[in-house]
């Protein structure tokens, strides 16, 4: 039987079935009108579907495992987190794509390339293929990005030319360029579960090459509760989930990156800084922190709830942020830093999870 769409209704009978768009299951399916007509069924339909997972299979050969990065909420910092673990994988000697499918607001390029990004544009190679930005001789980007002529201009496009390229993303990049092929395909998300999600994972089932998801959150309640539905969506669409990582729970920075302000809301740092440097230098060599969610422990209550591992904690530091606006990999900058061990930490639990064959 051919397989359901992956935005096929739960309880699908199958597209293929004698009550195709018939049965009560089918209610309010988006493709309860193709399914009741049979264009699923037809042995044209048919051989379309398998030449178009043979060539996503070809495509995707040489790349061992493709992770998903996913947020039911915007602004929790999915991007942050997949550049930064491409640049802590690539540290540690892996061969690591970043593919970003954030069609609308791409911003993974800059965090891995830095202001260089506006100077790439896609190549192809002597075969026709689309060749990947490197940003280092392990480190392969891919981005509608680098198709647009003005970086400011917004990128209108309705559901179908947005799956379209996200096929060609997914049939047409060489991704074996400088290396032998990808140890992980990192795939940078938009937030919610829009057409962007339902396609990639559609297109990499049928590659029969997607590894898991791993779910980045803010510990706010308004954000779980979004969460919660990207969380459903991986069930649904069979996508397992490798972990979930809070993100800006707590705030980090020295002593003396900090700026003070007097009750009137005048600056007064240096002067602040300079007593500190007299009566206490021992200080500045201090970190500060501040919960902004202290004690809530929703993320790993929703972890608990839905069965899935709960990877730890990302604190906000200012470095971070600098980090990724220079396109520069953290955990080399400041290896000593809370965020780089946190940032290590996830990379271990993903080498872990889904380990790489050494290539001969």
């Amino acid at each position: 039987m051919q397989e359901a769409p992956t935005n096929a209704n739960e309880n699908c009978v199958g597209p293929t079935s004698e009550s195709a768009g018939k049965a009560s299951a089918c209610e309010g399916c988006p493709n309860q009108g193709a399914c009741a007509s049979g264009a699923f069924s037809s042995p044209e339909a048919i051989a379309k579907a398998e030449a178009e997972a043979q060539q996503l299979r070809y495509s995707l050969r040489n790349v061992q495992h493709v992770v998903l990065v996913i947020s039911g909420k915007g602004g929790v910092g999915k991007s942050t987190v997949a550049a930064q673990l491409c640049h802590t994988l690539a540290a540690q000697g892996y061969a690591v794509g970043l593919l970003d499918v954030d069609l609308c607001g791409p911003s993974a390029p800059r965090m891995v390339l830095g202001d260089d990004y506006v100077t790439q544009t896609v190549r192809h190679s002597g075969s026709g293929s689309w060749i990947p930005v490197y940003s280092s001789s392990n480190i392969a980007v891919m981005s509608i990005s680098f198709m647009l002529s003005d970086h400011n201009q917004a990128v209108i496009w309705r559901g179908p030319r947005k799956n379209a390229l996200i096929q060609q993303f997914l049939t047409e990049v060489d991704w074996t360029g400088e290396t032998d092929g990808l140890d992980y395909l990192i795939v940078d998300t938009p937030p919610g579960t829009s057409d962007e999600h339902i396609s990639t994972v559609q297109y990499l089932q049928k590659a029969q090459n997607i590894a898991g998801a791993l779910v980045v959150t803010t510990p706010e309640e308004v954000s779980l509760a979004d969460v919660r539905k990207e969380l459903s969506f991986c069930k649904k669409t069979s996508v397992p989930v490798l972990g979930v990582v809070e993100n800006m729970g707590t705030f980090q920075a020295r002593m003396d990156k900090l700026r003070f302000l007097s009750a009137h809301g005048s600056d007064c740092t240096e002067a602040i800084l300079a007593t500190l440097r007299e009566k206490c230098p021992e200080v500045l060599d201090c970190l500060v922190a501040s919960d902004f969610f202290a004690g809530t422990g929703g993320t790993e209550r929703m972890c608990n709830d839905y069965c899935v591992p709960f990877w730890g904690r990302l604190p906000l530091d200012p470095e971070l942020l600098k980090s990724c606006e220079m396109g520069k990999p953290f955990t080399e900058l400041f290896p000593e830093a809370s965020a780089s061990l946190s940032l290590r930490d996830f990379v271990g639990r993903l080498v872990q999870s889904l380990p790489v064959e050494m290539h001969d």
